[in-house]
């Protein structure tokens, strides 16, 4: 069995209230009552008070960021596995509420390509309209939290849809210390630069690139849900890498405004 042990801080603020201890009983014995013997105490009391604070403040290590990666791995895999042996083989569009009538963004992957119209949002496979599978993206705790911290409003500036993932991804929630992204025409790509938990995603990747398009760990469905609330329109999910060396994740999100009606 593996016995946890303290946290660096926690065992450096006991050393420092040890030292006092020893200074201030070494200032004790010697009993010299001269300027040495003040120095001593005061630097015990230094120690004590310093280690006090430590103490105080110093919590448990931080969960390894590997392991918070790697936990929802198996599930998505599951999922993609059952929508593909169900015949089930487009990439994971996000749909507005406007589309589903729900009061947050659907997760839609249709059989093959996604033509427009709306999606009955009731059932995981719908009877009629679009046929394929519809989720609740993983994302949508994340989407929750945020929303009660800062409602989210309609935006039609890409500029301002770059500025909200930024906040949202490298501020609010700190999933990364940097995004790079840029437009062409209606596609946006997205860099999620020394990503925390890309172990998760090269555990996916290895079983199959097409589980990350498919159905998107949390991450980059919340850059996905964001983008189609916020601009109102339907998103997909066209390609997803991850780049282990530099510990980059790429993600190229298409707007399919066409995408909202039958054509």
């Amino acid at each position: 069995m593996n016995i946890r042990l303290p946290g660096k801080y926690f065992m450096a603020g006991l050393l420092l209230v040890a030292a006092s201890a020893v200074l201030i009983m070494i200032a004790f014995v010697t009993n010299r009552g001269d300027i040495t013997t003040a120095a001593v105490v005061i630097s015990g009391m230094i120690c004590l008070v310093t280690g006090i604070f430590i103490l105080t403040f110093s919590g448990g290590e931080p969960i390894d960021p590997r392991l918070v990666g790697i936990l929802p791995a198996q599930d998505l895999i599951n999922i993609c596995r059952i929508a593909s042996d169900l015949g089930i083989s487009g990439d994971s569009c996000f749909l507005p509420p406007r589309l589903t009538g729900e009061t947050r963004v659907m997760l839609f992957n249709p059989v093959s390509i996604y033509q427009g119209g709306p999606v009955q949002s009731g059932d995981s496979f719908p009877l009629s309209g679009p046929p394929g599978l519809v989720t609740v993206p993983s994302c949508d705790p994340l989407i929750r939290d945020l929303k009660k911290r800062n409602p989210l409003q309609k935006m039609d500036n890409k500029e301002e849809i770059t500025r909200l993932l930024r906040e949202t991804i490298t501020g609010i929630f700190e999933f990364a210390p940097e995004i790079s992204s840029s437009w062409q025409e209606n596609t946006l790509t997205i860099t999620l630069h020394r990503y925390r938990f890309i172990e998760g995603c090269q555990v996916i990747a290895r079983e199959s690139p097409r589980c990350c398009t498919m159905h998107p760990c949390a991450v980059c469905s919340l850059c996905g849900a964001l983008i189609a609330e916020s601009m109102d329109t339907v998103v997909s999910l066209d390609q997803c890498s991850s780049d282990a060396s530099s510990r980059n994740i790429t993600a190229i999100f298409s707007l399919l405004p066409g995408a909202d009606h039958h054509p």
